[in-house]
C-alpha cells in the first residue's frame, strides 16, 4: 500500500479508527489446526466454544479468510510479515528461518515503545526460525531432552501451560501498552483433549478428539478474555484470533495437513475486536487473506505500514461491512511435495466462489455450489480457469520479485542431527524432479506413498527403526527415486548400525542428483562419524558448489580441519559461516573453538562471553569455556564450567568426559569413575566411556574379566586411531596380567600400528 493510499484510508475511516484508543494494546492469539467449518461461527454444531461465539459477537467475524500455507511455521511466518511465503521464503517446516531481513509485527510495534511478548504451544515455532524477531520475551520452553528425535509435529506443550505462561507475563505489563502473541496448538495431532472434553467429544472418534481439542483451546481463550476484563483493559485492547491452517480429518484421503491445499486446510478462522462500539457484531462476507492481518493492526495502532508489506489493510472493508470491497485474491502453496519428495508443488488461487489448484492435473472448484469441492469443474468452466492460471502466474511472479534469500536456522548441532532424522535440514534446499525425468509427478497420485512415508517417520520417531525400514522399502519398491524415502531410509539404516546400506542410498540418490544438498550432508555426517574429515571436506565442497552460503556444509569443513586439529584451515570456513549468517549462535561457537585450537585465548573468552550473555544456556558454549580453562591451566575453572554444562544439558557426553579426566589430575578417582560410567550410561555408542572406565578399573586393580570386556567393546566402537591404540594398550596390559604374552604381543603390534598411523596424520 503507498504512503498516499494509506493516508486516504486513514481519513475514510476516521469513525471508527479516530475512536479507538492512540496507543492500543494487541493481543493476537493464533489457533493452530483449526478449520473453519469446525466452529459453530461458521456453521458447525457439533462443538460448543461460548467464547469465540461472544468474541465475534462484541467484535467483527471474517467469514472467508484464506491462508498462505498448510504448515505452521511458514503460515505464521505470513500472518507476522504481511508477506507471501513466496518473498519471506520459509516454505516448509524445519528447513529455513525467517530473515532478518523482514520487519515482523512484533519489531514495529517494540519501535514504537510497546511491550512484546509471545508464548508458543510448538517447537515448531521454536525462536530459532527467527519469529522471535521483535519480542523482548519469547516463551518456546520446550524440554527437548526427552526425544531422541524431533518430530515437529510432536513436541508441543497444551494450551493451558502456554495461558499461564502468557497471563503471568502479561500481569506484570500493567501500565505499558503491549503487543502479546499467544500461540495455541491444541487441535493439532494427535488428539488427546483432556477431561471432561475427552468424555463429552471422544466418543464420535477422531473428529470427535479434533473438536474436544477446539473446546478446550476455546476455554484457554476465554481465560484470557477474563483476564483482559478483570485488570480492566478490554476496552483498551484489540483482540485478533487467528487460524494457520485447517485439518483433513479424510477428506479428499488426507488425515492431518501439510499436503493438499483443499478448502479444509486453506479456510481459516479469523475474528478482530476492537473497543470501539460502533464494530460490534459485524459479519465481512468478503475473501481476507491472513497476510492483510499485519497492515490491519499496524493502522489500528498508527503505525506506517511497510511499503513491501503484501497485505492490504481492511479497515476499508470493516468501515463498509464488507460491501463494495475490492476482490482480493488469496495465494496459497504447498511445497512440501516438491522440497520432500522431488513431485510438483500444488498452487492455489482463491476467491469466495472458486478456488482454482495449478498441478499438473489442473483443478477448479465452484465453492459456493460444492464447498467439499468434490466436483472440478476446470473442463467446464475452462474460460475462468485459464483467468485464475493468468492471475496465479502474475501473483507468483509479482510477489517473488527481488525477495531476499532464504536463511538457515539458528540450530546447534545436536538439534541440526536431530532433525536430520527424521528428513529435515535446517538449511534451505533447492530441488528437483526426482530420478531423471523432468515431468514433475502431480501429489494426487501419490497421497498412499506421502501417508507411509509420515507412518515411517512415526515409527522412527518411537525407535521402530525396523519397523520403519520395512514401510520404507516397501515404498521404494512403489516408487524407487523418492529422495525423502531414501534419506528417512538412509537414516533407519544408520541407527540399525547399517552404514553401508546407508551410504549406498545416498550415493545412488546422488548418482541420479549430484547437487541433492540433503543427500550431501547425510553422506558427510556418516564419514564424519566414521572419522574421516577428508572425505567430509570434499563433499561439503560439493554442497557449496550448488550453494555457497550453505552453513552447514562451512561448518562440517570447519569442524573437519578441527577434528585433525588443522585450526589455521578450519579458520576461514568458520569465519565464513559467521559472515553469512552473523547472528547464527552456533557458527559464533564453531569460531570460539577453533580461536581456543589457536590459542587465541582473549578473543575466544570475548566470543564466549557474548553468547552467553545473550543466551546463558547455549548447549556447548560452558563446554568450551571450560575447554579454553583447561588449555590456560585453570583446572578449578575449566570443571565449574563442565558443571554447568552438564547441569543445562545432562546428556552431554563429552563434559562428562572431560570433568572426569580433570578429577583424575585432581586425585578424586572416585569422581573419574562416576563421570566414566555415566558417559557409557548416555553415550552407549561412544568408544571413549568404555576405554577410559576400563583404564580406571585397571588403576583400581578391579576384576580383569569386566575390564576385558569394556575394553573389547570399546574397540569395535573405535572410529580413531587414538582410541584404537588406546584399546589395544588396555587390551596388552589385561593379557599382561594375565600372564598370556603371545596375546599381549599380538595386542601391542596393533596397538603400535595406531600409534604410527597418528604420527603419519600429525
Amino acid at each position: 500500500m503507498s504512503g498516499a493510499l494509506f493516508l486516504l484510508n486513514r481519513d475514510r475511516n476516521r469513525s471508527i479508527l479516530s475512536q479507538l484508543p492512540v496507543k492500543p494494546n494487541i493481543l493476537l492469539i493464533t489457533v493452530d489446526t483449526t478449520r473453519a467449518d469446525h466452529l459453530p461461527l461458521y456453521g458447525y454444531h457439533s462443538v460448543r466454544t461460548p467464547n469465540l461465539d461472544s468474541l465475534a459477537k462484541h467484535g467483527i467475524l471474517f467469514q472467508e479468510c484464506a491462508t498462505a500455507a498448510p504448515l505452521t511455521l511458514p503460515s505464521h511466518c505470513s500472518i507476522m510479515t504481511g508477506l507471501y511465503p513466496t518473498y519471506h521464503g520459509v516454505r516448509i517446516n524445519g528447513n529455513t528461518a525467517l530473515s532478518m531481513e523482514h520487519l515482523t509485527m512484533a519489531e514495529a510495534f517494540a519501535a514504537k515503545g510497546y511491550e512484546t511478548g509471545a508464548f508458543v504451544g510448538a517447537f515448531v515455532l521454536d525462536g530459532r526460525w527467527g519469529l522471535n524477531q521483535g519480542f523482548k520475551h519469547y516463551d518456546d520452553q520446550f524440554d527437548l531432552k526427552k526425544f531422541k528425535k524431533l518430530d515437529l509435529g510432536l513436541v508441543q506443550r497444551p494450551g493451558n501451560q502456554v495461558v499461564d505462561a502468557a497471563l503471568g507475563w502479561l500481569d506484570t505489563q500493567k501500565g505499558k501498552p503491549f503487543f502479546a502473541w499467544i500461540h495455541l496448538y491444541d487441535p493439532h495431532s494427535p488428539y488427546a483433549p483432556p477431561e471432561p472434553f475427552k468424555s463429552e467429544y471422544g466418543a464420535r472418534g477422531i473428529t470427535g478428539l479434533y473438536d474436544g481439542e477446539i473446546a478446550f483451546m476455546d476455554e484457554q481463550i476465554g481465560r484470557c478474555l477474563s483476564w483482559l476484563d478483570q485488570s480492566n483493559l478490554r476496552k483498551h485492547t484489540i483482540v485478533a484470533v487467528m487460524g494457520d491452517h485447517g485439518e483433513g480429518l479424510g477428506d479428499h484421503g488426507e488425515m492431518t495437513h501439510g499436503y493438499f491445499i483443499y478448502d479444509y486446510a486453506v479456510h481459516v478462522p479469523f475474528i478482530l475486536s476492537v473497543p470501539e462500539k460502533s464494530a460490534e457484531g459485524i459479519i465481512i462476507p468478503s475473501q481476507v487473506r491472513t497476510i492483510d492481518l499485519y497492515p490491519t493492526l499496524l493502522q489500528a495502532a498508527n503505525i506506517s505500514i511497510p511499503k513491501q508489506t503484501q497485505g492490504s489493510s481492511l479497515w476499508p472493508l470493516i468501515q463498509k461491512r464488507g460491501k463494495g470491497g475490492e476482490r482480493l485474491f488469496a495465494y496459497s502453496e504447498s511445497m512440501a511435495p516438491s522440497i520432500q519428495y522431488g513431485w510438483s508443488p500444488l498452487l492455489s488461487l482463491r476467491t469466495t466462489k472458486y478456488q482454482f489448484i495449478d498441478a499438473p492435473r489442473k483443478e477448479l472448484y465452484d465453492l459456493e455450489e460444492d464447498p467439499g469441492e468434490t466436483i472440478d469443474v476446470h473442463q467446464k468452466q475452462a474460460k475462468i480457469a485459464e483467468e485464475y492460471e493468468k492471475t496465479l502466474k502474475n501473483v507468483v511472479a509479482e510477489t517473488s520479485k527481488g525477495a531476499p534469500e532464504a536463511k538457515s536456522a539458528n540450530l546447534d548441532s545436536e538439534t541440526v542431527e536431530r532433525l536430520a532424522a527424521l528428513g529435515y535440514i535446517g538449511a534451505p534446499v533447492k530441488t528437483k524432479p526426482a530420478g531423471n525425468s523432468t515431468v514433475l509427478v502431480d501429489p494426487k497420485d501419490r497421497l498412499a506413498i506421502h501417508e507411509s512415508i509420515n507412518k515411517a517417520g512415526e515409527l522412527s520417531n518411537n525407535n521402530q527403526y525396523a519397523e520403519s525400514a520395512v514401510v520404507l522399502e516397501q515404498v521404494l519398491q512403489d516408487d524407487p527415486h523418492n529422495p525423502q524415502a531414501r534419506l528417512l531410509l538412509a537414516t533407519n539404516y544408520m541407527e540399525l548400525r547399517r552404514t553401508d546400506d546407508a551410504a549406498t542410498l545416498l550415493h545412488g540418490l546422488l548418482e541420479e542428483d549430484p547437487q541433492n544438498v540433503r543427500a550431501l550432508v547425510c553422506l558427510a555426517k556418516i564419514l564424519q562419524d566414521d572419522g574421516k574429515p577428508m572425505e567430509v571436506i570434499r563433499l561439503c565442497k560439493n554442497v557449496l558448489e550448488v550453494d555457497d552460503r550453505n552453513t552447514q556444509a562451512l561448518t562440517m569443513i570447519g569442524q573437519a580441519y578441527l577434528d585433525m586439529h588443522s585450526f589455521q584451515e578450519a579458520l576461514p570456513w568458520l569465519e565464513k559461516a559467521v559472515a553469512v549468517q552473523s547472528k547464527l549462535t552456533q557458527n559464533q561457537l564453531n569460531l570460539a573453538a577453533c580461536l581456543i585450537g589457536l590459542k587465541k585465548y582473549d578473543e575466544a573468552h570475548q566470543a564466549l562471553n557474548l553468547i552467553l550473555t545473550d543466551n546463558p544456556k547455549f548447549p556447548r558454549a560452558h563446554y568450551h569455556l571450560g575447554l579454553l580453562y583447561e588449555e590456560q591451566g585453570n583446572l578449578a575453572g575449566a570443571c565449574r564450567e563442565y558443571e554447568k554444562e552438564i547441569e543445562f544439558h545432562s546428556d552431554f557426553f563429552m563434559a562428562r568426559f572431560n570433568l572426569g579426566r580433570l578429577r583424575m589430575r585432581l586425585g578424586d578417582q572416585a569422581g573419574y569413575m562416576a563421570q566414566m560410567r555415566e558417559v557409557v550410561r548416555i553415550a552407549p555408542k561412544n568408544a571413549a566411556g568404555y576405554l577410559f572406565l576400563a583404564r580406571g578399573l585397571l588403576a583400581e586393580n578391579s576384576e580383569l574379566d569386566e575390564i576385558l570386556q569394556l575394553s573389547e567393546h570399546g574397540l569395535t566402537l573405535a572410529r580413531t586411531p587414538e582410541y584404537k591404540a588406546m584399546g589395544y594398550f588396555l587390551l596388552a596390559d589385561v593379557y599382561n596380567r594375565r600372564k598370556q604374552p603371545e596375546l599381549v604381543k599380538e595386542a601391542l603390534a596393533k596397538a603400535n600400528h595406531y600409534q604410527a598411523e597418528i604420527a603419519t596424520i600429525k
